[in-house]
């Protein structure tokens, strides 16, 4: 091969080289932008899907906001409806008798029996709004009957504290003031601490509290303040008791539930409606209180029945709550489940809605939970579920479901942990939930809530 020959397959090969070269940086070139544009597009999908699971998320808390709502508007429909059905009722029986004079004394009397039992006539009601409304009788019969009125239209209306309120509404606080300037009256006193308890109660048990320690201990100190020879009402004492429960003083409040339910229980036990006035008042205080024994039942289940509040309460309980077909072998749990039972049915006698039914209904899923009996707790769940949305019937549901094999119980869990999420913790009313529960299982409890809650302290603060 001539020297001209092999320049010339040198030139050849060299060029070929560089286009190889120019071809190779060109398809790595290539393959980075590719690279780039899948990583930007990996991005872009993932913030999309991001931004799809937060709309997704959002839209299933706006539709369980929106189903409680509903609830909660149907049920203040209901109680219009039972209320506008009682004074039909009652104007009927009054017939053409003539209007009691609205004097002071009877005034008194009926606010008495409104605060101490929650009893009030239509007749009742009338007197208390004219005394009120004049000027007869002294500065603190005034002030009572003004706090009283006030709380009557409360009621009257069907109002509630709201979900964001941040303030006791402007009729709650006057009523407050109102009774807070004749709690120095020797006479007058013990039923404007009544009034002052009641007042408090319904901030404590609503979103505005929801059953904070401050706001309990003032309930409780002025119940304490409105007895009479050491005896509050049936009523006083079972918001006394609700606070005690939600505080988790669980041996203080089935003391204060059996008191109320021992003066209250018999009205539920008579059918035949010939009680006279206040009848469906009586009915829901004995509803309350059959509620509340049930529950503390459950709560002191490993106490022994030696315990003096605890063999008080059994007592009662024998007396009032009928064992019928009980899921538990625990005579203690038997009457629990008994007493929520009959509060359910008197919830029904009054005519309350499936879910104001379920709010006692809710409560014996703990007896199950106490019972290891997870079955039966999952599917009492999953039937309230279908009443309304509950804090602690979710939380029930959730570990429940885990405890149950197949998919039904798989996907209710699902549900019930996302659900978990959209309450707010102090919803679940920690320290007793710490009383309904056993050790292991408060334990599974408090982590699925923390889970669901990464931001939030979940612990019971007393």
């Amino acid at each position: 091969m001539t020297d001209k020959a092999e320049e010339d397959l040198i030139a050849l090969v060299s060029h070929e080289q560089r286009g190889f070269r120019r071809i190779l940086f060109a398809g790595l070139a290539t393959l980075l932008v590719l690279v780039a544009m899948s990583a930007a597009m990996g991005v872009f999908y993932y913030r999309v899907s991001q931004q799809l699971t937060e709309t997704s998320l959002d839209l299933q808390r706006d539709a369980f906001r929106a189903r409680r709502e509903m609830d909660q508007q149907s049920n203040r429909v209901a109680d219009q409806g039972r209320r506008i059905r009682r004074l039909s009722f009652e104007l009927r029986r009054a017939g053409d008798r003539p209007d009691a004079p609205a004097d002071p004394a009877s005034a008194i009397a009926a606010a008495g029996a409104y605060l101490q039992s929650g009893r009030l006539s239509s007749e009742d009601e009338r007197i208390i709004e004219a005394a009120s409304a004049g000027n007869a009788g002294s500065e603190p019969a005034q002030a009572v009957l003004h706090g009283v009125a006030a709380l009557v239209s409360w009621e009257r209306n069907g109002d509630a504290i709201a979900l964001d309120a941040r303030e006791l509404p402007a009729r709650l606080q006057r009523a407050l003031e109102s009774f807070q300037s004749a709690a120095s009256d020797p006479q007058l006193g013990r039923l404007a601490f009544a009034g002052a308890a009641w007042v408090g109660y319904i901030r404590a048990s609503s979103p505005l509290s929801n059953y904070a320690a401050a706001d309990c201990d003032a309930v409780i100190a002025a119940v304490a303040a409105s007895a009479q020879n050491g005896a509050p009402g049936p009523q006083p004492l079972w918001w006394q008791a609700q606070c005690e429960r939600k505080l988790g003083r669980t041996g203080d409040a089935l003391r204060d539930y059996a008191r109320a339910l021992e003066l209250s229980y018999e009205v539920a036990l008579d059918r035949t409606g010939t009680r006279g006035r206040g009848m469906a008042a009586e009915l829901t205080l004995a509803m309350n209180a059959f509620h509340g024994v049930g529950t503390t039942l459950i709560a002191v289940h490993d106490t022994p029945d030696a315990d003096p509040a605890k063999a008080a309460a059994l007592a009662v309980a024998r007396r009032a709550c009928a064992i019928e077909s009980p899921a538990t072998a625990a005579p203690d749990l038997q009457l629990a489940e008994a007493c929520l039972r009959v509060a359910m049915s008197v919830r029904e006698r009054l005519g309350q809605t499936p879910n104001q039914v379920s709010g006692s209904a809710e409560n014996m899923g703990f007896v199950y939970l106490r019972d290891n009996n997870f079955e039966a707790a999952f599917n009492h769940a999953q039937r309230v579920e279908h009443t309304g949305l509950f804090a602690w019937n979710e939380l029930v549901r959730a570990p429940s479901a885990a405890h149950v094999h197949g998919a039904e119980a798989a996907r209710a869990g699902r549900i019930a942990r996302r659900n978990v999420s959209f309450f707010d913790v102090g919803q679940f009313n920690l320290c007793e939930l710490q009383a309904l529960l056993a050790p292991e299982l408060y334990q599974e409890a408090t982590a699925l809530i923390a889970d669901q809650h990464p931001d939030e302290t979940v612990t019971c603060v007393r």
